[in-house]
């Protein structure tokens, strides 16, 4: 059996991470400033809100608190507290997620 090189004419064109055909894109040049508000989503726009609001909880609330937790006692500041218990409680709801998932797929299988 004999294997035949594959031709130049059926190779996919290179494709950027939007799916669009970069052998078709003009040059890059200085972009101006209107492709780039153009760019700006308002996931961008949230993000960056949520960011600065983060940076001001965290400069507000950096006096210590005690926590005791099972017979342990920590001093931990209020905002690392607080970012702590919103961690744990993102984990624990996706868990829940995942097992609530799983039990609704395997009762969909029987």
């Amino acid at each position: 059996m004999t294997q035949t090189p594959p031709s130049a004419g059926s190779e996919r064109p290179p494709f950027d991470h939007q799916g669009h055909d970069s052998s078709a894109q003009k040059p890059r040049g200085r972009p101006n400033l209107r492709d780039l508000l153009r760019e700006i989503n308002v996931r961008m726009v949230l993000g960056g809100a949520a960011g600065i609001a983060l940076v001001i909880f965290i400069a507000q609330n950096t006096e210590e608190t005690q926590v005791h937790f099972l017979g342990w006692d920590w001093d931990l500041p209020v905002f690392l507290l607080l970012l702590i218990t919103i961690g744990l409680s993102v984990v624990c709801t996706e868990i829940v997620r995942w097992y609530v998932g799983r039990r609704r797929r395997n009762r969909a299988a029987r």
